[in-house]
C-alpha cells in the first residue's frame, strides 16, 4: 500500500491548457468557446468556483510546508428520497461518520483535473456526461434543508453549456495521459495513450477530442 501511495504521489498533472494559460501566459492554449466557458465557471451566475477553486479547482490544497486544512463537504442536492433531503440509506455522505443531520449528503468536494476523463459523475456514478451535470446544476438540484447555498440553478443556454464543457475539456493533461511511463506495464500501451482511446459520452454535445476527457 505504501509503495503505491509514493507512486500515485508522483504523478503529477500541470500542463493542460488551462495551466499553459495560467504558468505559460499563452493565450492561445484555450479555444474562444473554452475562454467564454472559464468566464461563466468564475462568474457569479454560475458560482462553480465557490466550490471547485483552488490551483485543482477542488477545495483546499493540502501540503507539507501548511498547516493541516480540513477537506471541504458539500450537500449538492443530487437526492431527496423522503421529501426531507435524505439520500440512499446506503449512501448517505458524511453523516455515517458524524452522525450530524447536517452532514446529510455531504461528499467531498472532488478536482476538476482531468474530469473529462472520469466519467460517469457525481460521487456515485449516476450521472453520464457533464451535459448531465451541467443540467443538474442548472435546475439547482433537489431542495432540501441540507442542499448546499451555492446550489440554487441559474439559467444556461445549449451555447453556453457547450462553453462550458469545453472549459471543463481544457482541464485535460494531455501530457500527462500519453506519458509512456504510465503505460500498461506488460507492453501494451494503448491503453494510457490518448491517441488511441475514444472521448467518452460526456463531449458529444462539445468539442471532440481524440483522447479520453471530469
Amino acid at each position: 500500500m505504501q509503495a503505491i501511495a509514493a507512486f500515485v504521489r508522483t504523478i503529477v498533472s500541470y500542463r493542460a491548457p488551462l495551466d499553459r494559460l495560467l504558468f505559460d501566459d499563452d493565450h492561445t492554449a484555450l479555444s474562444l468557446a473554452a475562454q467564454r466557458g472559464m468566464r461563466l465557471f468564475f462568474s457569479a451566475r454560475t458560482r462553480c468556483a465557490r466550490c471547485h477553486a483552488g490551483i485543482n479547482l477542488g477545495g483546499p490544497l493540502r501540503t507539507r510546508a501548511a498547516p493541516r486544512v480540513a477537506a471541504v463537504m458539500r450537500n449538492n442536492g443530487l437526492y431527496d428520497v423522503d421529501g426531507k433531503g435524505s439520500y440512499p440509506a446506503a449512501d448517505r455522505g458524511a453523516i455515517e461518520r458524524t452522525g450530524q443531520p447536517v452532514d446529510m449528503g455531504a461528499f467531498r468536494i472532488p478536482t476538476l483535473r482531468n474530469v473529462a476523463l472520469t466519467a460517469p459523475y457525481m460521487h456515485d456514478g449516476s450521472m453520464p456526461t457533464l451535459a448531465a451535470v451541467l443540467t443538474h446544476y442548472a435546475r439547482g438540484g433537489h431542495a432540501s434543508p441540507y442542499r448546499s447555498s451555492s446550489v440554487r440553478g441559474f439559467a444556461l443556454t445549449p451555447a453556453e453549456q457547450l462553453d462550458l464543457i469545453a472549459f471543463l475539456n481544457a482541464l485535460t493533461d494531455r501530457a500527462l495521459t500519453s506519458d509512456h511511463r504510465y503505460s500498461d506495464p506488460r507492453g501494451d500501451r494503448r491503453s494510457a495513450s490518448v491517441r488511441d482511446v475514444e472521448p467518452h459520452a460526456s463531449t458529444s454535445a462539445g468539442p471532440r477530442l481524440h483522447a479520453p476527457q471530469y
